[in-house]
């Protein structure tokens, strides 16, 4: 399917977000509060991609352009904690390969 390995990677990167966020907010540290909130913008824009691309809008490309940009960012967040929380590691590594995939689209 066209798009397929896009779709994946956003469908993997908003798994990755819920997680992570879930993880920050459990761990009651207000310095993970950027990290939340951008995870939670991340996996919202990335099932917005899936929505779009299945519907053919045409829109989609702007939405994963602005995808791309917000992954980078949480990716950019969650790197900071990468090497204390295998959370933040694992969905900065989904972010960076969602917004790969967006970027080309």
């Amino acid at each position: 399917m066209k798009n397929q390995s896009m779709i994946d990677a956003c469908l993997n990167c908003f798994a990755a977000c819920e997680e992570c966020a879930t993880e920050c907010i459990n761990m009651v540290n207000e310095g993970h509060l950027k990290c939340i909130a951008l995870c939670r913008d991340c996996g919202d824009i990335c099932l917005q991609c899936v929505t779009f691309e299945k519907r053919d809008s045409d829109f989609a490309k702007q939405v994963m352009q602005l995808c791309a940009d917000i992954c980078n960012a949480c990716a950019d967040e969650c790197e900071k904690f990468a090497d204390e929380h295998d959370h933040c590691r694992e969905c900065a590594e989904a972010c960076r390969k969602c917004a790969e995939e967006c970027m080309t689209y």
